[in-house]
This record gives C-alpha cells, sequence and structure tokens, in this order.
C-alpha cells in the first residue's frame, strides 16, 4: 500500500524517520527516487534497537522530489526471544509538520531467530 505526501517545494528541505515499536531490533534501508525515477539518495543497512525515531534529511530539493518516491524496507527482530507484537512507523517531514505517516503492525513468534521483513513505499506529490 503505497502513501502520498504533498511536498511544499518552496517550503525547505524534507526528511524522513523510522521507528520500532517495543523494543524490538530492526535492519532497515531508505532510498529516495526523485522525478526522474533515479536514485537519488540511499541509507543503507541502519540500525535501530530503541522506540526514538531515527531522522534523516533529503539533500534532494523539494522540487525534484515531486514525482517521486520514499521506498523502504525493514527486518524485525526480537534479540531477547521473547516475541510480541511491533509497530513500525515511517514518517515524511517537512518544516516540522509530518506530511505522511506509514505503520505497518507486526508480530514476532518467540524463540530464537525469528524475524519478520516488512516495507511500503511513500509517493511526493
Amino acid at each position: 500500500m503505497a502513501n502520498t505526501a504533498t511536498i511544499d517545494p518552496k517550503a525547505g528541505p524534507v526528511s524522513w524517520s523510522l521507528s520500532i515499536t517495543h523494543l524490538k531490533l530492526g535492519i532497515y534501508e531508505g532510498v529516495v527516487y526523485d522525478n526522474s525515477k533515479s536514485a537519488a539518495e540511499n541509507w543503507e543497512a541502519q540500525r535501530t534497537d530503541d522506540s526514538l525515531p531515527d531522522r534523516f534529511q533529503m539533500k534532494t530539493a523539494p522540487a525534484n522530489l515531486i514525482g517521486g518516491a520514499l521506498w523502504w524496507q525493514c527486518v524485525v527482530s526480537d534479540p531477547n526471544n521473547e516475541g510480541g507484537p511491533f509497530v513500525c512507523v515511517v514518517a515524511v517531514e517537512q518544516k516540522g509538520q509530518v506530511l505522511c505517516q506509514d505503520a505497518v503492525a507486526g508480530t514476532i513468534d518467540p524463540g530464537s531467530g525469528q524475524i519478520q521483513f516488512i516495507g511500503d513505499q511513500i509517493k511526493f506529490q
């Protein structure tokens, strides 16, 4: 399911963030495609192990983002092997205002080595 963020081309830089609730571990990446459909920015092998959002400011000019997208994927695991529910939240912001928020819920089964793969995209208009 793709969500949409409406970007103001004159309002300044756009940023994105990712957080995972319930103290799960996430290894993730995000790729920003500009309006020419080229991969303009890439954040690979990022890691989060708390519930605080990891934030990234995009260097691509807002006007060049319109017609592009943020594609993200994450592997979620439970380092404590207890399992349980989680929610992964990806947000796009501009000037401190949330333009779009994408929340994907899942559950990790208890036991060693349990993981879940999630991903989605946010389109820019």
